[in-house]
């Protein structure tokens, strides 16, 4: 298996330049759907993920 860097804008960015940017953002507003598919996505990416050869194993 090879160690292969995946470079993007964003994470080449400092983290407080990030943060100033985000925060000069206007506001985006969104449905109610919308926002509940974004609640879905930032807890499943909380949960403990364990990487075992080539399949994801999601501790529930």
């Amino acid at each position: 298996m090879s160690d292969k860097l995946v470079q993007t804008p964003l994470l080449q960015q400092p983290l407080a330049q990030r943060i100033v940017d985000l925060q000069a953002r206007k506001p985006a507003y969104i449905n109610h759907g919308e926002a509940l598919m974004l609640q879905r996505i930032a807890s499943d990416s909380l949960r403990a993920q364990l990487l075992t050869e080539d399949r994801i194993t999601l501790d529930d």
